[in-house]
């Protein structure tokens, strides 16, 4: 019968195949979180001129969306459409179309052009230490100081990916004639294939192949040294060894971030070539076939490796791997294909996100907060502000012992509550708004229906009170560092939490209402389980005493401030660290997260409110016009008005225009 290759290949190699380029995938690149991008990358990604182009491309494709929307809601209202009407708007479409595509392009030049810049620099610096490392190490080596200088001219010139793949190490046992071709179709094939799909020449994803350079194998010790001189280069290194019975895939990638090096399991070719004779094949013609699978998964790896690369600098492109036909058959890239796609929506989903908060944050510099009012009925330093959940008023307590009602809109004052005997510390209002707690110096916190209160009495000063979400358990943190539970429908103490080593001073519920997070002067910050009273989590990375503690709306953050002059954001979760914000000049007293969970408001003992975005983590505005230490701070529901309270005896009402 006729020998079919391609028939031999999917009968016979495909289930190999697909087991190397699966355990490749699944060893490394599929599991990196797309959160965590290179570091060469992130440093790109904060490049000002790439933050504005992508905005800019950002707005752009909102509106073409947009258009492109209405084009297509008129083509399913208008059945019987006037010819010309119908050209017309098919003919805008396109036009919408192409204008994306052109973005997409120019925005593509320009991370490459920066990764030029970026890798021109590392270079530089690495040309100081290239004499030294030719004259100091007595290589046998692969890459000749010229060659490599050469490499880094070129590099700096046009950004491009280095792909190495030497002759594969070949045992003896194998006929001269097998190892020649192999030789010549790996070099020779790879060489058409990458300049076919990745030419040098090309905008999107060009690839500097490496082939003939090489006039042997390499090794794992000569990689090391190719690395050791190539380290600014982004280079990829294909290496294979071929015994009497199995080939052996290696990898080596570095230039986007840690080196990568990967081995594969190894394909048994013998069992292949075995399984081929039996269908009637000769053993030239199974050699032939074995041969060739080689050089294919060889062009897989490449092409992963390429698209790989160039999805992580350009979020846009578009892996060629999706468009290669003839050089490799559809069914061996099947399993490649899925999960190249997922790797590829994996990144799209996060730089759109990415370019929503960067588009957000841009508008949010543009939006100008004003100090609409400032209210001086209090005559001492106002402590705490909490804002109803209508957004209609909001409560103050104060040093002079008293807690004060306002009209949120007006400013107006609608009561004023006399019952504590000392320093109001703290006001909070139930989700449902129909209570407010105070805590107080006075070692009391009361509860207030309209102008009645219930009393609950404590040992020590209360520096801190929540109620949870569901309005039916109350918490205080103490001066005694402790935090008191208390069931508000019964009035009932119902433990007290022990565990900080100085006074607790702020306390806030999680959104489920099981889990409090507590800040204290002992400079830590614990996670209670209120369903067993114990510590879940005790985070010491602040260095001086926590004053306040405050939930995000997704419910899976938070944010504390501190004497030691930071804010960090955690994750709720697990305790960990997620990101440190610097620039208070001193203690920060208060932070609140906006409504929509974008924005974070910390308030200082430096007389300034920052406001901070949480998906850019860039500084959007700093308020001023308090004169000394800013006590509380508190976001209205819709995010529009800021409330915050000064030891200057005033309350300063703040609105985004």
């Amino acid at each position: 019968m006729g020998f079919n290759i391609i028939g031999a290949v999917v009968n016979f190699v495909i289930p190999a195949a697909e087991k190397i380029i699966s355990a490749f995938i699944d060893n490394k690149f599929s599991k990196e979180d797309k959160r965590n991008l290179p570091v060469k990358v992130q440093e790109i990604r904060q490049d000002q001129r790439i933050r504005q182009a992508e905005i800019d491309y950002y707005n752009r494709r909102e509106v073409r969306e947009k258009e492109l929307l209405q084009i297509q809601e008129l083509r399913l209202k208008a059945d019987m459409q006037i010819a010309a009407a119908k050209a017309e708007r098919e003919e805008r479409a396109l036009q919408l179309k192409q204008e994306e595509l052109e973005d997409k392009r120019k925005l593509s030049a320009l991370y490459l052009d920066l990764i030029r810049e970026k890798t021109a620099k590392e270079i530089e610096l690495q040309q100081k230490e290239i004499q030294a490392i030719f004259d100091q190490q007595r290589w046998p080596g692969v890459l000749s100081r010229d060659e490599a200088q050469r490499i880094f001219i070129d590099e700096q010139k046009k950004p491009r990916l280095l792909m190495l793949v030497p002759p594969p190490d070949i045992s003896e046992d194998f006929p001269i004639s097998f190892r020649d071709s192999l030789n010549k179709e790996i070099r020779n094939q790879l060489k058409i294939f990458s300049e076919k799909y990745y030419s040098l020449q090309g905008d999107l994803c060009p690839v500097e192949f490496y082939g003939k350079y090489f006039e042997r194998s390499v090794f794992d010790a000569e990689v090391k040294q190719l690395e050791t001189i190539l380290s600014a280069v982004p280079t990829a290194i294909i290496y294979t060894d071929v015994t009497d019975h199995e080939v052996y895939f290696n990898v080596r990638f570095w230039g986007l971030q840690e080196p990568v090096s990967l081995s594969f399991e190894p394909w048994n070719w013998e069992e292949v070539k075995k399984e081929l004779e039996e269908a009637g094949n000769d053993e030239k013609q199974s050699l032939r076939v074995i041969r060739q699978t080689i050089v294919t998964l060889h062009k897989l790896l490449a092409a992963f490796l390429a698209d790989w690369y160039y999805l992580n600098i350009n979020p846009n492109y578009e892996p060629q791997l999706f468009n290669i036909e003839s050089d490799i058959p559809d069914e061996w890239k099947s399993t490649l294909l899925e999960k190249l796609a997922a790797i590829q929506q994996e990144y799209r989903n996060f730089y759109q996100k990415e370019l929503q908060q960067i588009a957000d944050s841009q508008n949010k510099k543009t939006q100008f907060w004003k100090c609409v009012d400032t209210l001086y009925e209090h005559n001492s330093p106002i402590y705490s502000i909490g804002i109803s959940p209508d957004g209609k008023t909001f409560a103050s307590g104060a040093g002079d012992n008293t807690i004060k009602v306002w009209n949120l809109h007006t400013g107006e004052n609608i009561a004023t509550f006399n019952g504590h005997s000392d320093s109001v510390r703290s006001v909070t209002f139930s989700s449902d708004g129909l209570i407010l707690a105070s805590g107080s110096s006075d070692n009391t916190v009361k509860l207030w229906y309209s102008l009645t209160g219930k009393t609950f009495t404590e040992k020590s000063n209360v520096t801190s009170v929540a109620i949870s979400p569901d309005c039916k358990t109350l918490v205080s943190g103490n001066g005694d560092n402790t935090i008191k539970v208390w069931n508000l429908i019964t009035n009932q103490l119902i433990y007290t939490l022990s565990g900080h080593e100085n006074p607790v001073m702020s306390v806030v519920f999680t959104v489920n209402g099981e889990t409090l997070i507590s800040g204290s002067i002992d400079s830590t910050i614990k996670i209670w389980d209120l369903n067993t009273g114990l510590a879940i989590h005790t985070l010491r990375e602040h260095s001086k005493s926590v004053w306040s503690v405050a939930v995000s709306p997704d419910r899976q953050t938070f944010a504390s401030g501190s004497y030691d002059e930071t804010i960090k954001i955690w994750h709720i979760p697990t305790g960990k660290l997620i990101h440190t914000f610097y620039g208070h000049e001193n203690a920060i007293r208060s932070v609140a997260f906006s409504p929509d969970g974008n924005t974070l408001a910390s308030a200082s003992a430096d007389s300034t409110i920052k406001l901070w975005h949480l998906g850019t983590k860039e500084l959007l505005t700093t308020l001023s016009e308090h004169l000394f230490n800013i006590y509380s701070v508190a976001f209205s529901p819709d995010g529009k008005t800021i409330v915050s309270g000064s030891e200057d005896y005033t309350i300063k009402i703040w609105r985004c225009e």
